[in-house]
């Protein structure tokens, strides 16, 4: 089973980057066996990472065709700081709509409004969990 040693300098810092930032990067797969990354918000429970798309999305698409992704953050100014996950992503629609996802809202409430739309219009529009199940870490 996965799972981030927050005993350690670099597992505490990948805790709170999970916990904190409001944007990652994932990277899937297309049809031509390219890798196509795109910015995401997402949760982080403590063993997933929950993502919200519009539907018929590349990354929906590429995601039921192969479910392996890497997730990233950005680096520091200076290229250190560096965090991947790889992991198994499925479209999850077990999930609770984002509106009905107190922690998501919570965290996104203010980046929500700034698109000009309200929790239950974005979780209109972005209609589509996807889960992703990390199942290694690098970085440093």
């Amino acid at each position: 089973m996965f799972t981030i040693d927050a005993n350690t300098d670099f597992g505490a810092r990948v805790l709170r980057r999970l916990r904190d930032e409001q944007v990652l990067w994932l990277t899937v797969v297309d049809r031509k066996n390219a890798p196509r990354s795109m910015p995401v918000w997402f949760l982080w429970d403590g063993e997933t990472i929950l993502i919200y798309s519009q539907p018929n999305q590349l990354k929906i698409r590429s995601i039921e065709a192969n479910p392996n992704v890497d997730l990233h953050f950005n680096s520091d100014p200076g290229g250190g700081d560096v965090v991947v996950l790889l992991g198994q992503a499925r479209v999850a629609p077990d999930a609770p709509p984002a509106v009905d996802n107190a922690p998501f809202v919570e965290k996104y409430h203010e980046p929500i409004a700034g698109l000009g739309m309200t929790p239950q219009s974005f979780s209109d529009s972005y209609s589509t969990p996807i889960l992703v199940t990390p199942t290694r870490l690098w970085g440093f």
